[in-house]
């Protein structure tokens, strides 16, 4: 059940009855917590647990968890942990929740096949049917508002310290229970969000979807979309993401850190996907120790000004808090709405001095997506919200569509660090030499290499360029092949390449689109082998 506490901070929000989740009657159902079996290592105590969620119809649905703590632990803080694609439930996370000093827990959601019972196809798309109660999103719920009540049972945890935290799937289920649950203290979630009605891969990834009508997404928005009651919600709360995330595009997560009212805090990095660096990584759980266990707060940034001056267009934000900063930049996307995916972004290094953020924007003459940042000694970064400008409204002027830049500049080198950016979103595993036309790395093609992802501004004419090199003559295709809307569009040339380095250049104009995706692959005959290096994206002047 609600505890007292629970109870006096849901009224006081002043939340009109939810017309989807009765909190009150969901968790005074029996919890029937079980302890299935449980061990010790290096002092850290796991358990398999099994509690009761709910009864739908006369499905009876049961959870199947791990809850792992200190050996001997009482009253800590507590959270729970949602596995990317909701996988079934693990104790990696878990354990390393108990390592840190916290006694936490990550579920079997009620999924086909799982231990739970249930059965629902949570993850097989984000759909509403005419009862919201019975689309799968919501049993998911359900179960989660359990796994809070299972932590207040337990003499582990304190009660007023219950946070969530989780990735992908998990990020979105983090998000929606920070709006429904008035027991969470805090949540963290790596890249889901919530405002899908503004665009998302399941319903958009093929161009606009018509079946999703402004009828139906207004009926998610105010249903089951993890966004809508957060401006009722007293959880603090943080997003962490890549500019270009495939599932949960960028004016969805700004959108939705937009209705936050409690203590918030959004991470951007400028031209990642589905991934994060090891120390925005840390940062996810950096966020729970504030919020949970009394740890140095985190710093704040202001929105983003844009003004000119002289000739220029000037950007500008201010910062405050206890941790001090090393270095500001700005992440600039030239070209309008669409092309979430795989939009460039510029990063732009800003002047500091004290507290204000000051950095002079490149000319262009299409408008742009701007957003600032601040990072700290400790690589933590803290990003504004977004901005949309039009150059043309301040009176600026330019000679060129956009400013110049280079679509593969995160891996196209093929050098350790890219290499790892690579590697990190799961975008390629190449292997390398240290035979390179520059830096000390090239990558080696054999058979069909595809070399991903290639960022760029819809509408923009742009030149692919690269250097090949074979230890003999020998043919290789080279294809830029793009999905647009769900359609497909290829380019390519055959070129010849020998022992010297050899350019290859490819004229390719991606269309304008709402989400696209862009690739080059490489074709070496069988019993050959070769070497790139140095591939680029620019547009044409």
């Amino acid at each position: 059940m609600l505890t007292t506490f629970a109870l006096t901070l849901w009224a006081s929000c002043g939340l009109p009855a939810d017309s989807v989740f009765d909190i009150a009657t969901l968790t005074s159902t029996p919890l029937d917590a079980e302890v299935l079996k449980s061990a010790e290592k290096d002092g850290i105590v796991t358990e398999e647990v099994r509690y009761h969620a709910e009864m739908d119809g006369t499905n009876r649905v049961d959870i199947f968890a791990f809850f792992s703590y200190p050996k001997g632990a009482t009253k800590l803080p507590a959270f729970i942990w949602n596995q990317g694609g909701l996988g079934q439930a693990s104790t990696p996370m878990t354990e390393f929740g108990a390592k840190r000093g916290y006694a936490a827990m990550c579920i079997d959601f009620p999924m086909p096949g799982y231990r739970s019972t249930g059965g629902y196809p949570i993850t097989s798309g984000v759909d509403l049917g005419d009862d919201p109660k019975k689309a799968p999103i919501y049993h998911g719920a359900v179960a989660l508002l359990k796994a809070v009540s299972f932590l207040e049972s337990r003499k582990e945890v304190d009660k007023e310290r219950i946070g969530m935290c989780g990735s992908s799937w998990g990020g979105f289920y983090t998000t929606l229970m920070g709006g429904v649950d008035p027991r969470l203290r805090a949540c963290s979630a790596m890249f889901g969000t919530g405002s899908l009605h503004l665009g998302n891969s399941w319903w958009d990834g093929g161009g606009r979807s018509a079946q999703r009508d402004a009828a139906f997404r207004e009926r998610w928005r105010t249903t089951l979309d993890p966004a809508f009651r957060l401006p009722h919600s007293k959880t603090s709360i943080a997003w962490f993401t890549g500019s270009n995330d495939f599932a949960y595009w960028m004016p969805a997560i700004v959108a939705t850190h937009g209705k936050a009212r409690a203590s918030k805090h959004l991470t951007i990095l400028p031209n990642w996907d589905h991934g994060l660096t090891p120390i925005i990584d840390e940062q996810v759980f950096a966020w729970l120790d504030v919020h949970l266990k009394g740890a140095q707060p985190f710093n704040e940034v202001k929105p983003l000004l844009v003004f000119k001056r002289g000739d220029n267009l000037i950007a500008s934000w201010e910062f405050s808090g206890p941790r001090k900063v090393k270095s500001a930049d700005a992440m600039l996307s030239p070209g309008d709405d669409g092309n979430w995916t795989s939009r460039y972004w510029l990063v732009l290094e800003a002047k500091i001095e004290k507290q204000r953020c000051e950095v002079a924007l490149p000319p262009s003459s299409l408008p742009y997506y701007l957003g600032g940042a601040i990072v700290d000694e400790t690589g933590f970064r803290y990003s504004t919200s977004l901005l949309r400008i039009d150059p043309k409204v301040f009176g600026a002027s330019a000679s060129k569509a956009v400013p110049d830049y280079d679509g593969c500049s995160e891996w196209g080198g093929f050098e350790p660090e890219q290499v790892t950016y690579l590697k990190l979103l799961a975008f390629m595993d190449p292997a390398v030499s240290n035979d390179a036309k520059e830096g000390k790395q090239a990558c080696v093609l054999k058979g069909t290499t595809t070399a991903r992802n290639i960022y760029f501004t819809a509408g923009v004419p742009h030149r692919f360029s690269c250097f090949l090199k074979s230890e003999k003559e020998t043919d290789i295709r080279v294809a830029l092949a793009g999905e647009f809307d769900g359609k497909a569009q290829v380019e390519e040339k055959t070129i010849r390449v020998g022992t010297d380095w050899t350019n290859a250049t490819i004229d390719y104009t991606p269309p304008k689109c709402v989400a696209g995706g862009l690739r080059a692959v490489f074709i070496v005959p069988e019993g050959s082998s070769a070497l790139l290096d140095c591939a680029s994206f620019r547009p044409l002047k």
